[in-house]
């Protein structure tokens, strides 16, 4: 007989499905061990994709802030009702736009900031075994803005501390990670924070890594060495050379051209043939852009679809003296 799913997740801000795809995914002793069985997202859009991958979860167009969780609540009891082993786990994927760094020096939306404290009430309905929360690593530092819509430095975290002990007073115990998707063999090297709320007595587990940037790392579990990296040249498809940059009709900007001119530097003179370029970012902790490499794994995918391939190609004029 087959084992039936032992967590149904609830997805906040599911989107069209990445994480509720990654539960659907997981298996234990060779067999499914999760089920998506509800998922919240504001965009009907968003929804409509998520239902057509995942046909089976009930599905709730509507703001996080203002859903009636009546229904919600009846259709998981409904389902620990036919499995009540089942352990329950509320997965949010909170608003980060208003936390990240790469906000730069914009104002911050308070609104947004606060999705977190909405969180309460699911939890006083709910009651679920595993809170998992996801967001960028600037999460931790959630404090009070200032009156032009600023982060006060001196309030660094106070919020985020806050937060956490009055989830954990509902009596749960809590563990936070940042982890890079790079070292769990990703083709991009994307840096998150991950926080697990347990029911007290219940584990909370995160996963080994298997690859590092360098395998003279630490050896992993039975002494086995971390593989390295993936390059993100082993998905990208070299051979389509796109389109040229000269005879554009509108000339690429000033900064753009530098970029692609740090690339040649460092790549094209270095010996190699392509390097990513990153459009619209800000330069790193140096001042200084640093074009992304693809022999290891690319840059944060976001969805401004800011990453391109370079790829360069020489003319060799003969009989004509010194090269250009």
């Amino acid at each position: 007989m087959k084992k039936k799913p032992i967590m149904y997740y609830i997805d906040l801000f599911c989107g069209a499905g990445g994480t509720s795809t990654g539960v659907e995914l997981a298996h234990c002793d060779g067999q499914k061990c999760a089920e998506v069985i509800a998922c919240v997202n504001h965009d009907p859009n968003a929804i409509a994709s998520h239902a057509s991958n995942h046909p089976n979860a009930l599905h709730f167009a509507e703001d996080i802030r203002t859903l009636d969780l009546a229904p919600l609540q009846e259709h998981l009891a409904s389902k620990l009702k036919e499995h009540p082993e089942a352990k329950v786990v509320l997965w949010a994927s909170l608003e980060c736009t208003n936390f990240s760094k790469a906000k730069g020096g914009l104002p911050r939306d308070a609104d947004s900031r606060t999705l977190a404290e909405h969180l309460f009430r699911y939890i006083e309905v709910i009651r679920p075994d595993y809170i998992q929360i996801e967001n960028v690593e600037e999460f931790m530092s959630w404090g009070d803005l200032d009156g032009n819509g600023k982060p006060l430095s001196r309030d660094k975290g106070r919020c985020y501390m806050t937060w956490v002990n009055r989830v954990k007073s509902y009596g749960y115990d809590y563990e936070c990670r940042i982890l890079n998707a790079a070292n769990y063999g990703a083709y991009t090297s994307r840096t998150r924070f991950f926080g697990q709320f347990a029911k007290e007595g219940l584990p909370i587990v995160f996963p080994k890594p298997t690859h590092a940037r360098r395998t003279d790392d630490e050896p992993s579990l039975f002494d086995d060495r971390l593989k390295k990296w993936k390059a993100v040249r082993e998905v990208l498809d070299l051979s389509n050379t796109g389109i040229s940059i000269f005879g554009r009709e509108k000339p690429l900007c000033e900064k753009t051209l530098d970029r692609i001119y740090a690339g040649l530097v460092k790549f094209v003179a270095g010996g190699k043939k392509a390097f990513l370029l990153k459009y619209n970012s800000v330069n790193g902790r140096t001042g200084h852009h640093v074009p992304p490499s693809i022999d290891e794994p690319c840059p944060t995918v976001a969805c401004q679809n800011r990453l391109g391939l370079v790829e360069c190609q020489f003319l060799s004029k003969q009989f004509s003296g010194d090269p250009y």
